[in-house]
């Protein structure tokens, strides 16, 4: 009986996967861009088929849908679903960049830092770290701080990448809250303070960042 019951199950989990697909394949098929957008990322998260997800992306992003050239880049920028394509994934990231979505400024910006599909260009690469940043996108504002901290492609500055890390911890980002909490721990860019940096490292390791977790043992 139970057995049979699983089987049951899989068999409408099976039919409500393929009813979803089927409508989302009808939007896109009526050359709605959102609708093409919203079947990629389910066949690239959903159905982890990064190939299938390639033509309804495309045409999202020919439609001007600005996160599917940002998605569209990462799978070629990756390698993931196609052979990898550095100058078509800085393209796309620019596509998308100037549809105003935040991650593909992000990441044409990381390009740019390090040269990869465009040629190196280190101000263009932090403004547009620093646009996306402002725009909301937390995952920028965590990777400026850690090119300031590292130095890469820029003298290293602690105090800068603590500003930056502090604007992603405030904003969310449980690795940011993290990597803070490890510059109060130094005093590295901040005076040092071990109160402030557990404080940090607790609330790092709530948000999941389990790096973090190990600091307050």
């Amino acid at each position: 009986m139970w057995h049979a019951t699983l089987a049951l199950l899989a068999i409408a989990a099976s039919a409500c996967t393929t009813s979803e697909r089927s409508k989302l394949e009808a939007e896109c098929a009526k050359g709605a861009p959102e609708g093409c957008y919203r079947l990629g990322t389910y066949l690239e998260y959903q159905v982890r088929d990064a190939v299938a997800a390639l033509p309804p992306y495309t045409r999202a992003c020919d439609g001007n849908y600005a996160r599917a050239c940002t998605n569209l880049g990462s799978l070629y920028g990756r390698g993931v679903g196609t052979s990898p394509d550095h100058v078509r994934a800085a393209a796309l990231y620019r596509k998308g960049c100037d549809g105003k979505d935040a991650m593909a400024c992000a990441n044409l910006g990381d390009f740019l830092l390090r040269g990869i599909g465009v040629p190196a260009n280190i101000a263009a690469g932090l403004a547009l770290y620093r646009q996306s940043c402002e725009a909301g996108e937390v995952v920028a504002c965590r990777d400026l701080g850690a090119v300031y901290l590292a130095g890469v492609s820029v003298p290293a500055d602690p105090a800068l990448g603590a500003r930056w890390l502090q604007k992603a911890c405030d904003a969310g980002s449980a690795q940011g809250c993290g990597d803070l909490g490890h510059l109060y721990d130094k005093g590295s860019g901040v005076p040092q303070d071990s109160a402030a940096a557990l404080r940090l490292y607790k609330t790092s390791c709530r948000g999941g960042y389990k790096q973090a977790c190990q600091m307050v043992r």
